[in-house]
């Protein structure tokens, strides 16, 4: 009897063998999985190539009398600033702490250059090229440098003075290129006065006594609002440049009255860029230790740009040394309050979120998000990569938006005369929203062969910061479609110029393993087409 077992065991593991030979051989006979097949997870890892938020790397371009360079942008988001003093004259500012003028090389028009514009044209297409937004800057200063913004002089008179007609005329020339490429530029940082671009310590800075002048400011806003495609949005450096340019200058509470009553309304083309971030609990003077014109508090601050939903906010973590960090109030060590920060202002970009030799940045590696730290409508499992671990992990991979397919459904077989429906949500679990029109399509792959098809009936920019999104969609397929298993993806997109630089647009969901780097597409599962009389549809469709 123990002989017939053993025998019995040895036939049943042959034949286990056998089988196995045959699985690991040429004969696949495994069924490839059909229908949904995403998993409904966040993967945990940074999504660099999404167009419109995230780490923000930058160059200075600083233009001379040589042929001015083109750069080729990759990535999600990138900032190119320009020093353009080879046009200005320079001027007699002067301010204690800063080198003055240097290298300026005379009042110019842009054109006076040989390459200036037809290379910072070439420029803007290579990102269209490679799937990148820009944030821009122009400036008469990359450095530490003042009085080099275009001054005036006049026969006799040994004043300099404001010269904002070449500047207006910059600007002006600056905008008609970027006009033509508005598919590319997110957002233009106002810069054009102070060091680095920054609109502080210049003679277009009136600052007498803490009773700051915004004349100067205003002049530039309203110049880049009106010469920018309504596309564009603009960016100041501060509060004040806002509360200036919406008439409450000298009037700190008047403002922050009416941002919270709504009887301000503000221009949602209109935001601010912070280059002071997190260092100091004012960010270096971006606010105010009181609401006290030109400052209004951080927490103040807060309420304006939650309020400001349609502009990217971001900018630069401080460059601060440690002892400064921690004994100046930075917010990162404010736990659930700094969480909730991060969500009310709609953090989209930061340069150096990856500079971890920086003592800020090196910080926020030691400083961990705890479950106790999330904010209203974000759940625990939403998260699950993140909790114990660092907020500039955190930050990095949830700055703007960041969309995560939370339930699916798909069928799993459609004949060539029948439909198919996918269902399902996502939630956008990151700090803001999507700042351009989104449009979204279903594609059907299989090899090198693709259908692709708008759904019309999904709005993808109702997907705001935490917000859960359903969706149910009906397909008919294309009546020349071969019989065969074809992958299903979904691709959120950008518009821009052509149908093939849309399509590189395409953004990359949180869920793991489903992206199609060659389609720029979310893969969802797998049906399969059989049968059927081909009398379907002529195209690839929605069905409502």
């Amino acid at each position: 009897m123990i002989k017939n077992k053993t025998r019995l065991m040895s036939l049943i593991l042959t034949f286990g063998m056998v089988i196995g030979t045959i699985g690991a051989g040429s004969l696949d006979v495994k069924a490839e999985s059909l229908g949904s097949t995403i998993r409904l997870e966040d993967t945990g890892v940074e999504l660099a190539d999404n167009i419109e938020r995230g780490r923000c790397p930058y160059t200075w371009v600083k233009v001379d009398s040589s042929s001015c360079p083109v750069l080729n942008p990759k990535g999600g988001m990138y900032s190119i600033m320009y020093d353009l003093r080879y046009f200005s004259s320079g001027n007699s500012f002067s301010k204690d702490g800063y080198n003055s003028s240097n290298g300026c090389g005379g009042n110019k028009n842009l054109t006076e250059h040989p390459n200036f514009l037809k290379a910072f044209e070439n420029t803007l297409s290579n990102a269209r090229k490679n799937g990148t937004s820009l944030v821009l800057r122009f400036s008469y200063a990359s450095d530490k440098t003042v009085g080099n913004e275009p001054g005036l002089t006049k026969d006799g008179d040994s004043t300099v003075y404001h010269n904002t007609e070449l500047i207006r005329q910059h600007i002006k020339q600056l905008s008609e290129v970027i006009n033509r490429n508005k598919d590319v530029v997110l957002a233009v940082e106002c810069g054009m006065f102070g060091p680095w671009g920054e609109m502080h310590s210049s003679m277009y800075d009136i600052d007498k006594c803490n009773n700051y002048d915004p004349q100067f400011s205003n002049a530039i806003i309203d110049r880049w609002l009106n010469k920018l495609d309504p596309s564009i949005k603009v960016l100041v450096r501060a509060p004040k440049h806002l509360m200036g340019y919406y008439g409450y200058a000298n009037d700190a509470a008047g403002f922050n009255a009416a941002v919270a009553n709504g009887s301000l309304k503000l221009n949602q083309r209109l935001g601010m860029y912070n280059d002071g971030y997190l260092g100091t609990s004012t960010d270096y003077g971006t606010f105010g230790e009181e609401n006290e014109w030109p400052y209004i508090t951080r927490d103040k601050g807060i309420d304006m740009l939650e309020k400001l939903t349609e502009v990217p906010y971001g900018g630069e973590c401080a460059y601060v040394d440690r002892d400064t960090l921690k004994s100046h109030g930075s917010p990162i060590y404010d736990g659930s309050k700094f969480m909730s920060e991060l969500y009310r202002t709609h953090l989209s970009y930061l340069h150096n979120i990856n500079s971890e030799d920086e003592v800020l940045i090196s910080e926020l590696n030691h400083v961990d998000v705890s479950k106790s730290d999330l904010v209203k409508g974000l759940d625990a499992s939403d998260v699950a990569p993140y909790i114990d671990h660092s907020y500039r992990k955190f930050m990095r991979d949830h700055m703007g938006y960041r969309i995560l397919v939370k339930e699916s459904k798909l069928s799993s077989e459609v004949s060539k005369d029948g439909t198919f429906t996918m269902s399902g949500s996502m939630k956008n679990l990151g700090f803001g929203n999507f700042l351009t029109k989104k449009y979204t399509e279903v594609i059907l792959k299989n090899g090198d062969k693709t259908y692709v098809a708008s759904v019309d009936s999904f709005n993808a920019n109702d997907l705001t910061s935490l917000a859960t999104k359903n969706y149910k969609w009906t397909f008919s397929v294309p009546s020349d479609i071969a019989s065969g298993n074809w992958d299903v993806y979904i691709r959120i997109r950008n518009n821009r110029n052509t149908q093939e630089a849309s399509a590189k647009t395409g953004i990359r969901f949180a869920n793991p393993d489903c992206f199609n780097d060659g389609i720029r597409a979310n893969k969802i599962g797998t049906i399969k087409v059989s049968g059927g009389n081909s009398k379907g549809g002529s195209e690839f469709k929605e069905v409502r």
